[in-house]
């Protein structure tokens, strides 16, 4: 059984995610039915290992078609904390970061942005169950502030040898 790996926060918290992956992809579509679908991630580390960039890729994206994205990973030593960016090739860009870090092995970040009908709607990544060949990442969202959150999209990394 692989042993998993300890994250906290700091620098180091997306060390893991060096390297190529396989993605299974498990989303929750706008009718509530959980699709699947393969993708493949490649993650490097810049600006002195502050600066995490990753390049997804998912050739057969339900509803989507191919879907390329970008997703850059940036830390402040200063507060402790990851902010997170994603930008994608279906919408439009959007800078506001999701933000956290790790604590005993998990990965939390957050973001609270407006929803369609203009009332604050609450985002939350959870990075967990990482080893040195896995890695879990789920997306969830919150219309009652974050007591009950809707989890809509789940990814399961196997690293590619």
């Amino acid at each position: 059984m692989p042993q998993t790996v300890s994250r906290t926060s700091g620098a180091t918290g997306f060390e893991f995610l060096v390297g190529s992956w396989d993605i299974h992809n498990r989303r929750k579509n706008d009718d509530g039915v959980w699709e699947e679908f393969a993708a493949t991630n490649t993650a490097t580390m810049h600006v002195d290992r502050l600066v995490q960039i990753d390049l997804y890729d998912a050739p057969a994206f339900p509803s989507r078609g191919h879907v390329q994205a970008l997703t850059i990973r940036a830390f402040d030593p200063g507060t402790g904390e990851w902010s997170i960016l994603w930008l994608s090739n279906y919408a439009p860009p959007d800078f506001r970061p999701v933000v956290g870090g790790f604590e005993d092995g998990v990965g939390r970040f957050y973001q609270v942005i407006e929803a369609a009908d203009g009332s604050p709607l609450h985002v939350e990544f959870v990075w967990d169950e990482i080893t040195d060949d896995s890695a879990r990442w789920q997306q969830a969202f919150s219309l009652d502030g974050g007591k009950t959150w809707d989890l809509n999209w789940i990814m399961e990394f196997a690293r590619r040898r």
